[in-house]
């Protein structure tokens, strides 16, 4: 049995510490596995449960593809794919997105990156969430799909569209879900007309003059999933290249750094600690902070009988602080030990595919901010960060001032 105590370790008072470990609370019990009245579902909070649930897709797998609006929200896509279709998916997204892929595309990121630091320095006064955070991760998927950035109409409308998108994404992932007649999913789907109207004739011209980018990639290699593959399931696929867990996580880490002049520093001196810093946050921020799964058939998991057709709420920061695996967990810790797997990017047949880009996007990302300023900070003049976010769980807004 996990147990989950108080922030300790070596800065145990640090305002972020204390923030995060507050959102954590009501989650934290002595079990590392409960019912909850609340969810209407079995609470899982254990690293090694957690785990074992993610890995053992047989006994546990989503039930996202059975909620309200998950299709016209995804389509064809991996979150509504299962069996032999989603490991093949599953497969060919790796061969797009995986570790040769992020490292192929990272001076480009870096530059995205840093042209958009100088924009954000001459204004001085900045939301770092909304215009930095969300707005890279937009930035470098469009560019790697082969979407023309210097278009800035394509952008800015694409940006705003799936800012609404994303307000969807939160309910039809949280709790029980949102009806499609709620005004959220109205004006989500609405927004998704708008974005494929705009970028569905740029994907079919590319079908018959491909260039240098996933787009055409994917037209070659769809087929090897799907022979009817077509522009909508490129559509489909591109969402996740446009808003993934790497803009929470990127909130979370400029937060702390905000809030942190030291380690801010720190990692300006020595900028080969970015991914040092980038993977502690993973594990801290744990930005995905429930995953939910359903039970197929009877089982035990942490000494609870977990009936078929049961709920399962995976809470992931609360996983990766289990104290039988990492010292002081509630603490920030730059110089922890690397090598330690967490969940923040899922496990299992469900491993996250763009985890080696959006790993490698938080560190360009980072290491751009940090050369491009002398000192960043909060803003007293603007409104307070709050965390907030059931499924994917972060910090905005973030008022800073860039020196």
């Amino acid at each position: 049995m996990t147990t989950h105590g108080t922030a300790g370790g070596k800065n145990p008072n640090s305002v972020v510490e204390r923030e995060v470990a507050l959102t954590l609370a009501e989650w934290s019990k002595e079990q590392s596995v409960y019912w909850s009245d609340a969810r209407n579902a079995w609470v899982v909070t254990g690293f090694a449960e957690a785990a074992e649930i993610l890995k053992n897709a047989n006994t546990f797998w989503r039930n996202v593809s059975d909620r309200e609006g998950s299709s016209e929200f995804w389509g064809r896509h991996l979150m509504n794919l299962e069996g032999r279709d989603h490991q093949r998916m599953h497969a060919v997204h790796m061969h797009f997105t995986g570790e040769p892929f992020a490292e192929r595309i990272r001076d480009r990121v870096s530059q995205i990156c840093r042209d958009l630091c100088d924009g954000l320095v001459r204004q001085g006064r900045v939301e770092l969430s909304a215009e930095y955070a969300n707005y890279a991760v937009l930035l470098i998927g469009l560019d790697f799909l082969g979407f023309d950035i210097s278009d800035r109409s394509l952008v800015d409308c694409v940006n705003a569209q799936m800012s609404i998108r994303a307000k969807w994404k939160e309910a039809l992932l949280s709790g029980d879900g949102i009806s499609l007649d709620s005004k959220i999913a109205r004006d989500g789907r609405a927004a998704l007309r708008v974005i494929r109207d705009m970028l569905l004739p740029i994907i079919k011209d590319r079908r018959e003059h491909p260039q240098d980018d996933l787009i055409s990639v994917m037209w070659q290699k769809g087929v090897d999933v799907f022979p009817d593959w077509n522009e909508h399931d490129i559509m489909n696929a591109g969402w996740s290249c446009l808003d993934n867990e790497g803009k929470p996580l990127q909130r979370g880490l400029l937060y702390i750094l905000c809030r942190n002049q030291e380690l801010q520093e720190r990692l300006r001196r020595n900028p080969s600690l970015v991914p040092d810093f980038v993977q502690e946050g993973l594990r801290f921020l744990s930005p995905l902070r429930v995953m939910q799964r359903v039970a197929r058939k009877d089982v035990e998991i942490g000494g609870q009988q977990v009936r078929k057709g049961d709920a399962i709420s995976l809470i992931t920061p609360l996983a990766n602080r289990d104290e039988e695996r990492w010292t002081c967990p509630y603490s920030f810790d730059l110089d922890r030990p690397r090598g330690v797997t967490n969940l923040a990017f899922g496990y299992g047949p469900g491993y996250c595919v763009g985890r080696y880009v959006g790993r490698m996007e938080a560190e360009e990302a980072i290491r751009a901010i940090l050369a491009k300023t002398s000192k960043f900070a909060l803003d007293p003049a603007g409104a307070e960060p709050r965390w907030a976010g059931d499924f994917a769980h972060s910090v905005s807004p973030i008022h800073a001032i860039l020196e």
